[in-house]
Formats: C-alpha cells, sequence, structure tokens
C-alpha cells in the first residue's frame, strides 16, 4: 500500500472510530473490523495503531472505558464517547465537509483546465 495512502487512512481514523462509537459502545478489535466491513475492505487498520488512537481520546476526555465480562474469566475494554466526544466529533464532521469539499472544487477546476 502507498505511503500517501496510508497517511490518508491515519488523517481520517480518529474522525471514524468517534463516528462508529457514537452509534454505541465498541470495543477495539469490534471498531476494526467495523471500518474494514463498512468500507468495503478499502479501510483496514491494525489494532495496535486504533489502540494508540483511542488511549489519546479518553486521555483528551472524548472518550471513556468501561470493562465487560465475556464468559468466565476473560474480560473487553469498551469505549463510550463522552458528551465533549460528541461535540469534537460534530466539530471534525464539520471541518472534514470543508475540506472535502474544497478538495472536490480544486479538482475540478483543474480536470476543466487539461
Amino acid at each position: 500500500m502507498s505511503q500517501n495512502r496510508e497517511n490518508f487512512k491515519r488523517g481520517c481514523a480518529e474522525l471514524l472510530a468517534l463516528h462508529l462509537l457514537s452509534k454505541e459502545d465498541l470495543y477495539g478489535y469490534q471498531i476494526t473490523q467495523l471500518m474494514d466491513e463498512k468500507s468495503g475492505g478499502r479501510f483496514t487498520m491494525l489494532e495496535g495503531t486504533l489502540y494508540l488512537i483511542l488511549y489519546k481520546l479518553v486521555d483528551t476526555g472524548y472518550l471513556s472505558t468501561y470493562s465487560k465480562l465475556v464468559g468466565k474469566r476473560r474480560t473487553r475494554k469498551y469505549y463510550h464517547l463522552e458528551d465533549a466526544g460528541r461535540e469534537y466529533l460534530a466539530q471534525m464532521k464539520q471541518d472534514y465537509d470543508e475540506i472535502a469539499t474544497g478538495i472536490a472544487m480544486i479538482l475540478d477546476r483543474d480536470e476543466g483546465k487539461e
């Protein structure tokens, strides 16, 4: 995979994780699987990379965590989007829309002049 593609993915991963968590509480592996599934395999992410993002979001207060017993001995750490995280997500979506619109406008203008 090209370095450019990886850079785009890293830039979008926080937005996508927060968006998925705005629907329901999820655990890390579940988030990576949903990203892969919903993107038709176009957006895959290693759990280790995702966890760095999740830890940062917990440290900033946008997410909280809780553990849930799975089976007899295993626990899973679930991530929950807090109100501050919802506000942050709304701002990120607005920023994304503005930037994506600007990029589309630039690309369309350039294509017409070639």
